[in-house]
């Protein structure tokens, strides 16, 4: 006989006896993510009253709820989104951080394009597709394409960063794009760095996103990696006005390396962790 206590409901659909559990389930989640980068207080409310229904536990901290699992709620949909993707080469921790920094730009009304997160991950070799930008909603890698380092980062990977200017070398965080330009390198993006002490001298250093004969396939044939910029992210130039003119004005671009330090005193990350359920800062490997 059916068990229609709280308890006797909850393990009926945990044992996923019916399909509908699950697309609830599913359709809960992806509306509470959604409405949290949206700031739908109240309807985030409703969402984690049925998610609490179908058995997924919640404490609440002032009008915050904070949905508690064995993988927090930010984390599944982080999960969620990155394996809808379908592309494992784009690194999953650098995807979920950089969601994270995403949502803490947003909360401060910096970001215009909500849908668009573009990843750089400097932990892969340049002579690797590691620039990645990706339609959040409707989850999909739209480029992905090689992007050359600052030359004193170093030669096949890049090791070595810096906010400095003259340093010639790649800086790590969050960016918020600005306008395109043509100038001395031609079509080219401006940038705003978002992370004190990290990339905020971007301007000053004149970092920017612009396109490079040294970034292509046929140059890594002849030298096994790419060529090195100034500290831009240099793009082939077949893809760089595309993509340009897609990240433009408005979405934000995060440059992602193990680093310990920029991990640990990076204001943006620190700020959206302490506003978040992630357990993601956890996991990273600090060596």
């Amino acid at each position: 006989m059916m068990d229609f206590s709280t308890n006797g409901i909850r393990n009926f659909y945990a044992n996923k006896k019916y399909s509908v559990y699950n697309q609830l389930l599913y359709t809960g989640k992806n509306l509470y993510f959604y409405f949290e980068l949206n700031h739908c207080m109240a309807y985030k409310h409703i969402i984690c009253t049925l998610l609490i229904f179908l058995g997924v536990s919640a404490s609440y901290t002032g009008s915050q709820p904070a949905i508690v699992e064995s993988a927090t709620l930010f984390d599944t949909f982080a999960a969620d989104i990155y394996n809808s993707l379908g592309d494992y080469s784009l690194n999953s921790t650098a995807f979920s951080l950089a969601l994270l920094g995403q949502k803490s730009l947003i909360d401060k009304g910096l970001v215009q394009k909500k849908n668009l997160l573009t990843v750089i991950d400097f932990s892969r070799p340049s002579n690797e597709y590691r620039f990645f930008v990706i339609d959040l909603f409707n989850r999909e890698i739209i480029f992905k394409t090689l992007v050359a380092h600052g030359r004193n980062s170093g030669d096949l990977y890049a090791s070595r960063f810096s906010n400095k200017p003259q340093s010639h070398e790649s800086a790590l965080g969050f960016y918020v794009t600005g306008d395109p330009y043509i100038g001395g390198q031609g079509y080219s993006l401006l940038m705003c760095g978002m992370d004190t002490g990290y990339n905020d001298n971007a301007r000053q250093r004149a970092i920017v996103i612009h396109g490079a004969d040294y970034v292509t396939d046929k140059y890594i044939q002849r030298y096994g990696r790419l060529g090195r910029s100034f500290g831009c992210p240099a793009l082939p130039p077949d893809v760089n006005q595309s993509i340009i003119d897609k990240i433009k004005e408005g979405s934000v671009v995060f440059g992602y390396y193990p680093d310990d330090r920029y991990m640990k005193n990076s204001r943006i990350l620190s700020q959206a962790l302490a506003n978040s359920d992630s357990m993601v800062y956890g996991q990273i490997p600090l060596n």
